[in-house]
């Protein structure tokens, strides 16, 4: 299916962006295991240092690029560039403080430089994980505008009743929307959400959206498999739901011993 909208990121680059903070963060704790003195361990912390500065530029071009797509048209899209742009200001604190770091070791005072290092390391914790949020959050803004299409290619009436939802059974819905969602059902008869992988649900939302008919499963070839597609009630409802509004986003907390703005790197 072409998709008719201007894309963002796709599951590709967030993927590739995933794999670029596991190396820095294993770099990073690399150095932390190498003795020896500044001129030893300057080499390391340059190739450290350089891949978190390339992290940071292919961090920025993926805010660049959720922010000139459609993201912004959507509550999920918006909250996706919210945090990623999160992101990507902790990603270039993290590669300003290397930077410092090299520029410490160079001048053999190796203790600003494990400092610095200390500092760099704590604005990556949980970086993973932030982008596996922006994922999902595009997921889901994608999935909605998917329904729009939907609606209008089957001329689903908005005036049609829509059922009243949770905010997890509403997120759920715009996960699934794409139509490319497909569930397990476990050995315990749970059910479980296996692709898309940022479609994380609880069992017992899956069995919501079934049991209130905003969802099929139909059996795939693997045994144990099904695809996921939303009824028509199931587009309505989504399309008629309002996200819980987002919380006024806070000012950045500086790492742990970080400087104050005044004294940040520009």
């Amino acid at each position: 299916m072409t998709h008719p909208f201007t894309p963002g990121p796709i599951d590709e680059d967030l993927w590739a962006l995933t794999q670029h903070l596991l190396k820095c963060g294993g770099l990073l704790d690399d150095l932390k295991q190498q003795p020896g003195e500044a001129p030893q361990r300057l080499a390391n912390t340059v190739r450290t240092g350089s891949a978190l500065y390339r992290t940071s530029l292919h961090t920025s071009k993926l805010l660049a690029q959720a922010s000139l797509s459609d993201a912004a048209t959507t509550a999920d899209g918006q909250e996706g560039i919210a945090a990623l742009r999160r992101l990507a200001e902790a990603i270039s604190n993290a590669a300003a403080r290397a930077a410092d770091a090299v520029s410490a070791l160079a001048r053999d005072d190796t203790d600003s430089a494990d400092e610095l290092l200390e500092q760099s390391h704590a604005y990556l914790i949980r970086t993973p994980v932030a982008v596996h949020d922006v994922s999902s959050a595009l997921l889901r803004h994608d999935g909605y505008l998917y329904a729009l299409q939907r609606a209008e290619r089957e001329n689903l009436s908005p005036d049609a009743p829509a059922i009243r939802v949770s905010e997890a059974q509403r997120k759920g819905l715009a996960s699934l929307a794409r139509g490319d969602g497909i569930v397990r059902e476990t050995a315990s008869g749970t059910r479980e959400v296996i692709t898309p992988l940022s479609a994380y649900m609880r069992a017992a939302t899956i069995d919501a959206l079934l049991d209130r008919q905003l969802i099929t499963l139909t059996p795939l070839n693997q045994q144990d498999r099904y695809g996921v597609r939303l009824t028509p009630s199931g587009v309505r409802t989504l399309l008629s739901a309002r996200p819980v509004p987002l919380p006024t986003t806070p000012v950045p907390a500086k790492a742990p011993g970080a400087p104050g703005p005044a004294a940040a790197r520009r």
